[in-house]
């Protein structure tokens, strides 16, 4: 409504603007015009007074005609030493035209309501002045003002209505992703708007921040979830421990600290995973150049004693690997993997690679246990926080198995 109101009125004041100067224009070039006629008619009555030596004016026969076929609205004059010696064309005009100019100056000028034009010569002492009434003219221009105010205002209102339409359409996908923002918290999907002009534009950012917010939304109440289903059981089974030994229907023994502690370092590993999950879901990366050659020789180092404590052979096989990455999502990762082969591997041995083909840096864990082949999909926390690390770092993860072997690797591009 503003707008449509603030255009009518430009429009108007525009309008009225070009109308008022239009008119100044017409008015201008009409007394102009005048100008020119009464020169011309000046300048050949003074050619005729002249030269008329000791007799009357005797002025061309044209110009008489054309005094007296102009209607009495046209009045010449011929003074000589200031004394009207001739005088031509309409009886009621005033003596002089003008009466300024008659004592001094020439040329075309407004004198009580005529427009008159002086030519003097005065070697001769001849004063001519040629003069037309402008209330004609001013008749035929009366109506302007009112048809421009009337035009004016019919102008703004066409004006005003075509911007509330305009604005309307332009608006319009504000006012749907407004009414979608109103109803954010429902199922409905954010619209898709479609436009090139800026309130467009504005409405497809804003509805894509709105997208990405439902979408960060979701990610974080799946991630709630999950984070609750995940932590439920160990923190269950810690808490009956305890209630258990608190009650006294258990005593502490050093078999049950042992599994309180097992217990608290399952819900440490939760927790790092799911930090590491929400870390590599939203983004949340510090990228840096660093070698996955070192990243696996710490793993190795990391994990030996637990795969010779299972009677397991770890084997380390690797190749300098640099990629841009996160050194803390990366070993969580690559923890991950070897924690899992650990687990369900129970003899045989484990591999840990990691090298570049065609400018692919992965990193690998092959074992020989059949724990993984049944896991193919990857749906566990763990591999899950492979797969989104794997994915924040422009990579992917695969996990097979054939033949009693299981390869689980994650790839990313190669640093250059």
């Amino acid at each position: 409504m503003r707008l449509a109101l603030l255009a009518a009125v430009l429009t108007l004041l525009a309008t009225w603007l070009g109308l008022t100067l239009t008119y100044v224009g017409v008015l201008n070039l009409r007394i102009s015009g005048l100008d020119d006629d009464n020169e011309l008619l000046a300048s050949l009555i003074a050619e005729a007074a002249l030269a008329r030596e000791d007799e009357p004016v005797r002025v061309p026969a044209g110009v008489s005609s054309f005094l007296v076929s102009e209607r009495g609205s046209i009045a010449a004059h011929v003074y000589l030493d200031h004394e009207l010696i001739w005088s031509g064309g309409t009886v009621g005009a005033p003596r002089p035209l003008d009466a300024e100019r008659l004592l001094s100056g020439a040329g075309g000028f407004t004198a009580r309501d005529w427009r008159v034009f002086t030519v003097r010569d005065e070697d001769a002492g001849i004063v001519v002045q040629v003069g037309r009434p402008l209330q004609g003219m001013r008749d035929v221009l009366s109506p302007y003002p009112e048809v421009a105010l009337g035009v004016g205002l019919l102008v703004a209102l066409v004006s005003g209505g075509l911007a509330w339409a305009v604005v309307g359409v332009a608006l319009r996908p504000l006012r749907r992703l407004t009414a979608a923002t109103e109803r954010f918290d429902s199922a409905d999907d954010v619209p898709d708007i479609r436009g090139r002009d800026e309130p467009a534009r504005l409405a497809q950012a804003f509805s894509r921040l709105l997208t990405t917010i439902k979408v960060q939304r979701e990610r974080e109440h799946r991630f709630l979830a999950y984070a609750a289903h995940e932590l439920r059981t160990p923190l269950s089974a810690l808490r009956a421990g305890l209630e258990a030994v608190h009650a006294g229907r258990l005593e502490m023994t050093p078999d049950m600290v042992q599994r309180l502690h097992r217990e608290a370092i399952r819900l440490e590993s939760l927790a790092q995973n799911l930090l590491a999950l929400s870390s590599a879901e939203a983004g949340d990366a510090t990228l840096e150049r660093t070698d996955l050659e070192q990243l696996a020789a710490e793993a190795y180092d990391r994990f030996l004693p637990l795969a010779l404590e299972k009677g397991l052979a770890l084997e380390l096989d690797t190749a300098p690997a640099a990629v841009s990455g996160d050194v803390r999502l990366l070993d969580q990762a690559l923890g991950n993997l070897m924690s899992n082969a650990l687990r369900v591997t129970t003899s045989g041995r484990i591999v840990l690679r990691c090298g570049v083909v065609d400018q692919v840096a992965f990193v690998e864990v092959i074992d020989t246990g059949p724990g993984l082949a049944r896991r193919v999909e990857g749906k566990g926390l763990g591999l899950r926080v492979v797969r989104a690390v794997a994915e924040a770092h422009g990579g992917g993860f695969e996990l097979a198995a054939s033949n009693g072997v299981t390869q689980a690797r994650l790839w990313m591009p190669a640093d250059a």
